[in-house]
């Protein structure tokens, strides 16, 4: 970590090649399942992967977040590359309006497993406090490390439900991480992610 710079991005980082080096790899061999309101572990093997046109619609989609004023978006990078992303949108949400949701986060492969992930969220959850957020929501992909990434930094099943979400992808965990206070940390398990 200690090559890697995390900050947030602005609207002049967002540049056609700014994911040209990302890599979104991701072989899955387990997934979860949702049987009856039981999450179950299953064999499901499928790859993630991003090609050209995808990294060149992810860009799109941030500048127009950034644009719009829309959301932020933090990155972590090594060696002036994006290894690492997460995407909170503004605009609150829920019974309440107690939910802000992290749209996206990724982080490279080859770059896994190393904290990244953690700083990122850890950064979503300072702005979304900052936005007086009680809860960031998020549409957990079915595969096993995601949710067991979510799982371990204390995320846990939505008490409420965006329904746009869970439509967009039926197969994903709706999830939610409750943002407790300032001096908030998220869990141990989380460090090896």
């Amino acid at each position: 970590m200690d090559d890697i710079i995390l900050r947030e991005l602005s609207l002049n980082d967002i540049k056609d090649n700014l994911l040209d080096k990302f890599n979104r790899y991701q072989e899955v061999k387990k997934r979860w399942e949702n049987k009856n309101g039981n999450w179950t572990l299953i064999d499901g093997r499928y790859i993630e992967d991003w090609d050209a046109e995808k990294k060149a619609a992810r860009t799109k989609f941030f500048a127009e977040l950034l644009k719009g004023k829309d959301g932020n978006i933090f990155g972590a990078y090594e060696n002036d590359y994006l290894i690492g992303f997460a995407v909170l949108t503004n605009g609150k949400f829920g019974s309440k309006n107690q939910y802000i949701q992290l749209k996206y986060m990724h982080v490279s492969f080859g770059h896994r497993h190393k904290g990244i992930g953690k700083k990122l969220f850890e950064q979503c959850i300072e702005k979304a406090r900052e936005t007086g957020a009680e809860k960031i929501y998020i549409s957990a992909n079915d595969s096993e490390d995601t949710q067991r990434f979510y799982l371990g930094v204390g995320c846990k099943d939505a008490m409420e439900i965006d329904a746009e979400s869970a439509e967009k992808e039926p197969l994903d965990r709706q999830m939610e991480y409750v943002i407790r206070n300032p001096v908030d940390t998220i869990g141990k398990a989380a460090r090896s992610c």
